[in-house]
């Protein structure tokens, strides 16, 4: 067992202060489970728990210098608690949008069509609109249905590099297309 290992939680995140990898790594091998499990409970759904998770930890190394934590299990369940209540208040958002995009024509189909095309659309712009490295990863998970580990193999990075280029790509993209969305509902309000 490492020196990493048996350090508290203190401990762990003076040295995550100071960039230290291998205190951030320590953190994620220890709370990446449970906070999977807790995600996974509350959503049903593996790629969305994972998601979440994923945005915890990609946040947690961003802001490394500036958080203050007090208790790192109570902070990052807490984060993964906020982090779903979004995901759960966007996936609503979304479901409203749809049903009010059915109900803009008389013709359901091509509506619900529209709809498909027109996300579609939206989900391709904010793919092209990604880092070249972040696309890349991105296309390689979702089009060629490749594991993290083939990609870093592939690509020639760690399996964790490419979990952090998947929650950078899927929070924008989530990003990009809330916004769109919120201008084809005013767009369609006007109609």
């Amino acid at each position: 067992m490492s020196g990493w290992a048996i350090m508290e939680d203190s401990e762990l995140l003076s040295h995550l202060k100071q960039g230290e990898v291998r205190a951030f790594d320590t953190i994620y091998d220890r709370y990446w489970s449970d906070l999977f499990k807790h995600a996974y409970y509350t959503l049903k759904s593996r790629d969305l728990a994972m998601d979440i998770v994923q945005e915890v930890f990609t946040w947690l190394w961003l802001h490394r210098e500036t958080v203050v934590i007090t208790s790192l299990k109570h902070y990052l369940k807490a984060a993964t608690r906020f982090k779903m209540a979004n995901q759960l208040r966007a996936s609503k958002t979304r479901q409203i949008f749809i049903h009010d995009l059915q109900y803009t024509s008389d013709n359901s189909t091509s509506s619900d069509e529209l709809a498909v095309r027109e996300l579609t659309s939206v989900i391709a712009q904010a793919v092209d609109a990604l880092p070249d490295k972040c696309r890349k990863v991105y296309s390689l998970s979702r089009n060629e249905q490749l594991s993290h580990a083939e990609i870093a193999s592939r690509m020639n990075i760690t399996v964790k590099t490419v979990e952090n280029h998947i929650t950078i790509a899927l929070k924008r993209i989530r990003l990009f297309i809330g916004h769109s969305m919120i201008i084809i509902s005013c767009l369609l309000s006007h109609l």
